[in-house]
């Protein structure tokens, strides 16, 4: 297999057609260009590094990506890392563990030539094995989605306002400045706000009638169902989707929820020069929400 390395956002613009062939063959789908587009071509943080894999025959049958992001503490220090992100090999040369540990391989020492301190990501299941088991990223997160929707309808009315600020907590996490929130609003606009004086949420709102919790804060659990079921009301939407942390932290007994299908949710992360520090959970940090 042939690798090749791109480093620049012109670079990988230029491989899109090739990207979406490999990612319908990989997936049964056609890919989302725009949000592909935010990811790669539109970070504000930097330009993404691509590895390529080709056949033989000049066939594109790998193709890993990662991008360049931060974290930011309370008081503005910064801490520069890469998301690994649309990491897929082509069904047809996914036997055995060659294709994937090559491709990799070349992907992980250009990180670490660019002088990327650690990487994150939030794999499949599939991909989650073969980075674990075969270049030894650890985990830091691991949850299942749940649905909740109200009993009875919610109260009609609610007291909805917007956060001062793109992020709850003072712990390390994404940053939640004006350039942050528009580029990750670019898809799908995200929204930061405190429900009845007491709920915190930053979560967005799917066509389907899914609300989608990010992140989550509250002094109140008691009052959370009744929160919740005033926002889905306010909003339209029919049921709230959360991961296990954010259900937990809003004082629901899981074992009460519906599990979102099989599907687990993972932050892992690889460290190259440094360790990660430890940081808040919020689904803002996957390239996935």
């Amino acid at each position: 297999m042939r690798i090749e390395i791109l480093h620049s956002v012109e670079e990988a613009r230029a491989i899109l057609d090739e990207a979406a062939n490999l990612f319908r063959v990989c997936f049964n789908r056609e890919l989302d260009r725009r949000r592909w587009s935010q990811l790669y071509f539109l970070n504000p943080y930097g330009p993404p590094l691509v590895t390529l894999g080709y056949s033989d025959e000049g066939e594109l049958i790998g193709h890993s990506g990662m991008i360049p992001q931060k974290l930011v503490d309370a008081s503005g220090r910064e801490y520069d890392y890469s998301l690994s992100i649309s990491l897929m090999v082509d069904p047809r040369r996914r036997e055995g563990f060659a294709t994937f540990y090559t491709l990799f391989s070349a992907a992980t020492s250009a990180a670490r030539e660019r002088g990327v301190p650690f990487l994150l990501a939030f794999p499949n299941a599939n991909s989650y094995l073969l980075i674990k088991h075969g270049f030894g990223w650890r985990d830091l997160v691991e949850s299942r989605l749940y649905d909740w929707c109200p009993e009875q309808p919610g109260p009609t009315t609610a007291s909805v306002v917007a956060l001062e600020r793109f992020r709850l907590g003072d712990e390390i996490g994404h940053p939640f400045d004006a350039t942050y929130r528009q580029w990750r609003s670019y898809d799908c606009p995200y929204r930061a706000e405190v429900v009845n004086d007491r709920l915190a949420l930053i979560y967005k709102l799917a066509d389907d009638g899914i609300l989608t919790v990010l992140d989550a804060q509250t002094d109140h659990p008691d009052s959370v169902t009744h929160d919740l079921g005033a926002l889905l009301a306010h909003t339209g939407a029919t049921r709230v989707r959360m991961s296990g942390v954010h259900a937990r932290a809003l004082g629901f007994d899981l074992a009460t929820l519906s599990q979102h299908g099989d599907y687990r949710l993972r932050l892992c992360y690889a460290p190259l020069t440094a360790e990660p520090p430890t940081m808040r959970f919020s689904l803002l940090l996957s390239d996935v929400f």
